[in-house]
């Protein structure tokens, strides 16, 4: 140490010695307790007794503030103690006051114990006010067990024992803390209780400790702990964080969107009215619960959630990230909806609530009607729209590869709009590909655009049409499903048209527009074709065309003839209970019976299909077979003995160079023999030189 900093300090040491000296002058010994032996004294121990004087706080040269009494009694201790003290401390910029109506000194003059009315005050208005504390010179504290009340304008306090580090500026509250902050509003304000708390005043914020728990604007919010940030003058809070068991939770009836909310944590912005949410960030399992307006519950949670409100209280805009799920709670006809995602995205409107919602990854919509099982659409992305206030779904939009199963009944397309207050479910894919399918245990069907009621289900098909009707397992009882009898029941068949309308409460399905049907060796082609799957009927409208494969049996020489047919007409009908198909209207038949015309035709097949048992043909009837052909108003063909029965007014038949007339003729397909009018004839035609001749006999 240098000469020069050593006389300095002696010079601070002889008028800090000339201050302590100024103040003992101004001590008065005290008098004679009893001059006059009528006089008690204030307290006999005392050994000094001074009246309105003031003790510096001082540490070496720094100057930390005073005390000022009314009176001052001095201990031979070295203690004191002062009436009505007020000290006046300043570090670092900022000047505390303490006030009592008694203080104890000790002698080290380093601690000061208060009791009586002890306040705490800042020139910033803050004041604490107990009935007992002490003050640590050395540390710059103020403690204070007992119960306390603390408060600066709009926010005030109550607890038991504080701490107020003057350095840190920074308030303690250890036990029982009940923080209030109030607002314009009647009704309104914010009201906070924990086990502990600290009030650091120069970041403007206030911890709250164990079990916290809040009250504002008809929600209760609760925590592990929780960061209150103040405004700059400290009136009021503008943002919450709240940490571990974070809840929202609304009481009483309301119109706001957002009921209870919780989440490991929460981040919360309150509006500058101090009352209004705008902002809600949730962190670590988070949900939202809405009821109110009378709606049906619905639940948002996902691992994080931003949520942004309008000045309403409603959902103006929402973020959710990872394990996103919204669910709709059944109500009345509406079935429990439920949505998972990766991500979600959503828009409110004032007055509407969450209106529009996109959810992005592995999305999965499952829809419970009771008694059934779910309804479950998957997808890349969704997009919903919501009605407003009730919040029940009105549109799902599914997109980027969907897959949608209810029941049986499943589908698969690129992209699919669901209109949920209908039951529609419409499919499309890319042009020229990706084409939606629909398929249960019955049917296939593939289209350009499909449009599905679940209801039924329901279905209508456009362009390109394919389907694949599949045989259905066989049930216990041996029996298949009901095919039409043309078709084989253990086959699938396929069905191509530009349409198709298909009834499943009816098990209809309708086919137009360049319908073609075929299994194997057996096809109808027409401008309609209606299947009955219930039944087995089936209907072909407008220039039908069928082709099949005819089996014969020669039970002569057992072989089995396989002739390949064809049937045309304006329409055709099969009825399956029958096995009957009757083509009416230019009704036209080429097959083993030979070529035959007639206004309508009936076939009659064999069990299982393939093989005929009868052909009948009615009005305008005309067949040529082999070298025969004949013509009258009605003909049955027996295919077992490939027998024809025509009868007419009247009938005619021409083998080569000779007709015939009957009112009834019987002829054999194979065999050179007929009768006319129930009589037989064999015949043996020979041509000679140009000229018929014949041979008869009876």
């Amino acid at each position: 140490m240098s000469a020069w900093q050593k006389r300095a300090r002696l010079v601070i040491a002889i008028i800090g010695l000339a201050a302590v000296v100024l103040v003992l002058l101004t001590i008065r010994r005290r008098p004679d307790p009893n001059p006059a032996g009528n006089q008690r004294a204030v307290d006999p121990t005392a050994k000094i007794e001074a009246s309105r004087g003031r003790i510096l706080l001082a540490s070496g040269s720094e100057s930390r503030g005073f005390v000022d009494f009314a009176s001052q009694l001095t201990y031979a201790d070295g203690s004191s103690k002062l009436i009505q003290p007020c000290a006046t401390t300043r570090r670092q910029g900022r000047e505390t006051r303490i006030c009592a109506r008694e203080a104890h000194v000790g002698a080290e003059r380093s601690h000061i114990n208060m009791t009586g009315g002890v306040s705490v005050s800042g020139k910033d208005g803050l004041e604490a006010r107990t009935d007992q504390a002490t003050y640590s010179e050395g540390e710059g504290i103020v403690r204070a067990r007992g119960k306390l009340t603390f408060g600066k304008g709009a926010l005030t306090g109550a607890a038991v024992g504080m701490s107020y580090d003057e350095k840190r500026d920074l308030l303690s509250l250890q036990n029982e803390v009940v923080v209030r902050v109030a607002s314009g509003k009647e009704g309104g304000g914010l009201e906070i209780s924990s086990g502990s708390a600290e009030y650091a005043r120069a970041e403007k914020h206030m911890r709250f400790e164990g079990e916290v728990r809040m009250v504002r604007a008809g929600n209760v919010i609760t925590a592990d702990s929780a960061l209150a940030h103040l405004t700059a003058d400290e009136q009021r809070v503008e943002a919450l964080e709240l940490r571990g068991n974070a809840r929202i939770e609304r009481s009483g009836d309301g119109e706001a969107s957002h009921q209870n909310m919780s989440a490991r944590d929460m981040n919360l912005t309150i509006g500058p009215d101090g009352e209004t949410l705008q902002r809600a960030v949730l962190i670590g399992n988070g949900s939202i619960d809405e009821a109110a307006g009378g709606r049906r519950g619905r639940r948002i949670s996902a691992e994080m959630l931003d949520l942004t409100f309008h000045p309403t209280g409603t959902l103006a805009k929402m973020t959710a990230r990872d394990d996103v799920e919204l669910t709709l709670a059944a109500q009345g006809d509406a079935p429990e909806r439920n949505v998972t995602s990766k991500t979600m995205d959503g828009t409110g409107e004032p007055d509407g609530g969450l209106t529009a919602a996109r959810f992005v990854g592995d999305v999965e919509f499952r829809e419970q009607v009771t008694g059934k099982p779910p309804r479950v659409g998957r997808a890349k992305t969704l997009d919903v729209r919501l009605q407003p206030k009730s919040g029940e779904i009105d549109e799902a939009r599914f997109g980027g590869g969907t897959a949608f199963k209810d029941g049986t009944l499943r589908t698969s397309s690129l992209d699919a709009r669901y209109q949920v207050a209908k039951g529609i479910l419409e499919l499309t894919g890319a042009q020229g590909r990706n084409d939606p399918r629909v398929e249960d245990d019955r049917l296939t069907v593939d289209a350009r655009r499909i449009d599905v009621t679940l209801q039924g289900p329901k279905l209508n098909a456009k362009e390109n049409v394919r389907s694949v009707i599949r045989p259905e397992p066989k049930k216990p009882s041996g029996r298949a499903r009901t095919v039409p009898g043309m078709l084989k029941g253990d086959q699938p068949a396929y069905v191509t048209a530009a349409a198709l309308d298909y009834d499943g409460e009816k098990s209809l399905a309708t086919y137009t527009g360049d319908a073609r049907l075929w299994q194997a060796d057996t096809s109808i082609q027409a401008a309609s074709i209606a299947i009955d799957e219930q039944s087995g009927n089936l209907t072909a409208r407008e220039s039908v065309r069928s082709a099949f494969v005819l089996e014969e049996r020669n039970e002569a020489t057992k072989e089995v003839t396989r002739t390949p047919s064809t049937a045309t007409a304006k329409e055709m009908h099969f009825e399956n209970e029958q096995r009957r198909a009757t083509y009416r209207t230019d009704a036209h038949m080429v097959g083993p019976q030979g070529d035959l015309r007639a206004d309508r035709i009936v076939l009659y097949f064999l069990e299982g299909g393939g093989s005929l048992e009868r052909a009948e043909a009615y009005t305008n009837v005309r067949v040529a077979a082999e070298k025969r052909t004949a013509t009258g108003d009605r003909l049955t063909y027996f295919a077992s003995d490939a027998r024809y029965l025509l009868t007419g007014a009247p009938v005619r038949t021409i083998e080569e160079c000779r007709e015939t007339t009957c009112k009834s003729l019987t002829f054999w397909r194979s065999a050179d023999r007929i009768a006319c009018d129930g009589q037989e004839e064999n015949r043996t035609l020979t041509t000679n030189a140009g000229s018929c001749t014949e041979s008869r006999t009876k």
